[in-house]
């Protein structure tokens, strides 16, 4: 399975300076909606993406071998995502396993923001860490990247390590 890291190459960084829409789809748009994208235009000039933090999902590897479980097996549960090949994985918060080949067990312990449908757990992330240690270092999702612009300082909840019972 192929896998994503937060490496910001020039690919990915240009990525971020193509507009969503073309002139005709501007054109169309009530002129608070145009004038709103406009804005994020500009500021988006101004405060170019300096980092990527892509999220953690099953199938994730940690530096030392380990790969993020799937802890919804049911694909009726749980948050979702599809990956390139097709597969539905889970996205992961603090507190879930992550399996090494020789059977061990760690439990990631940081992770970025704190959502209320995961009972305030944070999202984790490519860069958090594990109980034993070990750190993620990659995913199978290219999708669901989290940008940090220039100037922007990090939230308080940013990839800070929590108590898991």
């Amino acid at each position: 399975m192929k896998q994503y890291n937060n490496d910001l190459t020039p690919e990915i960084s240009a990525s971020f300076e193509v507009s969503r829409y073309t002139d005709k789809q501007l054109s169309e748009m009530n002129e608070e909606a145009r004038q709103l994208v406009i804005e994020q235009q500009e500021y988006a000039k101004y405060h170019p993406v300096i980092a990527i933090y892509r999220a953690a999902v099953a199938g994730s590897l940690t530096l030392r071998g380990g790969t993020v479980d799937e802890p919804n097996p049911d694909p009726s549960q749980g948050m979702k995502v599809q990956l390139d090949n097709g597969q539905w994985v889970s996205m992961v918060t603090e507190g879930a396993t992550v399996t090494y080949p020789d059977g061990t067990k760690a439990v990631i312990i940081s992770s970025a923001g704190q959502l209320s449908e995961w009972e305030g757990k944070g999202i984790a992330l490519v860069g958090s860490l594990l109980d034993n240690g070990d750190v993620i270092i990659s995913t199978p999702d290219y999708g669901s990247v989290f940008t940090v612009r220039e100037s922007e300082s990090m939230p308080d909840d940013f990839l800070t390590v929590e108590k898991v019972a």
